[in-house]
């Protein structure tokens, strides 16, 4: 009996040191995030629906993270840092989503596949980035078709 509760509390106090652990790695204050959907309109049950997501984060000033998910099979975690001056609002922050054609109206045959995040540091420079939510589905499909 001694036996397992000295085990249990091994696996307490583990348990209690990776949730501490967790939250002495937070990434940060979020600075901005953004979620759409792209095929939302065009899906008749929810399990079927997809979301893709921006966020950016600010441990400390002069650097900031942008990191891109979704719940699509399609598409892996994206995170990168960027430098900036000092302290980051959401005003320094902008997303524009366009289709898999460039177009900035989706439609069910052309939805939502890239953000172009634009981040504007303080001494007014801005660093831009484009992130395809697709590019794993377009290189499977080209996998697929014979002769590609």
């Amino acid at each position: 009996m001694k036996r397992v509760t000295a085990v249990l509390a091994m696996l307490c106090l583990a348990c209690a040191l990776v949730l501490l652990g967790c939250g002495a790695t937070s990434a940060g204050t979020v600075v901005f995030e953004e979620t759409v959907s792209p095929n939302e309109k065009y899906v008749s049950s929810e399990a079927d629906v997809v979301y893709y997501t921006v966020r950016v984060t600010q441990a400390a000033p002069g650097t900031a993270t942008v990191s891109a998910e979704s719940n699509s099979g399609f598409f892996e975690p994206v995170s990168y840092e960027i430098e900036c001056d000092g302290e980051l609002s959401a005003d320094d922050v902008s997303v524009k989503w366009t289709t898999l054609m460039g177009g900035t109206e989706p439609s069910e045959d052309d939805q939502i596949a890239v953000a172009e995040v634009s981040v504007r540091a303080g001494d007014g420079s801005s660093y831009e980035r484009k992130i395809s939510f697709v590019t794993r589905a377009l290189e499977m499909a080209a996998e697929a078709t014979p002769g590609a």
